[in-house]
């Protein structure tokens, strides 16, 4: 059984960070946690081939020049060096560091361009697309962390498959789902 991971993680301990496991054509499982301990254990315990982080993987002053290439494309991303991004970026890198010692292939995706470029008009549309119609059925019940985990564990399979989008320049690369919806 392979199965990928997205996760959305908060800047700040206080908030939980959204995680979604896939298991392609059987399961999706999706969790709000708040430790690093917590995403640790359990990144862990489910030893995802693929983990899709929504966040920037490095720092740089003003926007990194993958923000801007994915900007000029019409994808609306912050820079990592905004105050409020700096701590999202810091803890990002440390978990993706600890998921790599783990034997965990690490990308960085942001889920609101990967759905703009599945041409996708929302999760629901994406998941029913996709076979997830159960799924589907809650995604009013959750929160935007646990859809952008949703989406980025389907980043993280389909960079499996060498099907995503990728938008690379010398500072980073990010991943974008391929177009799935007509």
């Amino acid at each position: 059984m392979v199965i990928y991971c997205g996760l959305d993680p908060s800047a700040s301990l206080k908030r939980s960070s959204g995680l979604a496991f896939l298991e392609p054509n059987s399961s999706l499982s999706i969790l709000l946690l708040k430790t690093d301990r917590e995403i640790i254990d359990t990144v862990r315990k489910y030893s995802p081939k693929v983990i899709a982080i929504d966040s920037p993987l490095s720092h740089a002053k003003g926007y990194r020049k993958i923000d801007i290439l994915l900007k000029k494309h019409g994808y609306k991303v912050l820079p990592p060096s905004w105050p409020a991004m700096r701590k999202l970026v810091t803890r990002s890198i440390y978990l993706a560091s600890i998921f790599e010692e783990l034997g965990v292939k690490v990308i960085e995706t942001h889920p609101r361009s990967a759905l703009i470029s599945s041409n996708c008009k929302s999760v629901e549309d994406l998941l029913k697309r996709l076979g997830y119609s159960g799924v589907a059925e809650i995604v009013n019940f959750l929160t935007q962390d646990e859809k952008d985990a949703i989406i980025a564990s389907f980043v993280a399979y389909y960079y499996d498959l060498g099907e995503v989008v990728v938008f690379r320049t010398e500072d980073g690369e990010v991943y974008l789902l391929p177009r799935i919806c007509d």
